[in-house]
């Protein structure tokens, strides 16, 4: 799953680009930010030989920042910045939360 929450982050870093609201500086960096986190704990997940899931906790402790970011930062008013981050933010939290919480642990 961690492949999951690594494409996340690259939409996270490509968001404000793509979807046109990097103008908006809280909007912009807030997106690279949280997409660098997510991505650089999902490589680091994807490396790893551990069996630890603190991993999915940090990235959906990210995903849970994305979903707040626009309300806390003052950007919930541009609403292109506001749903990328909180739809990006959720899939984030859903997919986290589903390898936290069900999925079976991994066997060599």
């Amino acid at each position: 799953m961690f492949w999951i929450t690594g494409v996340l982050g690259i939409a996270f870093i490509a968001a404000p680009f793509v979807l046109g609201y990097s103008t908006n500086t809280n909007a912009l960096w807030s997106s690279i930010i949280l997409g660098v986190v997510i991505l650089l704990v999902s490589l680091y997940k994807a490396i790893a030989q551990d069996k630890g899931k603190w991993e999915y906790w940090v990235d959906g402790l990210a995903g849970l920042v994305a979903i707040a970011i626009p309300f806390a930062l003052g950007f919930s008013t541009l609403a292109t910045a506001m749903w990328a981050c909180v739809v990006l933010g959720a899939l984030v939290v859903i997919f986290s939360g589903y390898e936290v919480f069900f999925a079976e642990p991994e066997t060599p």
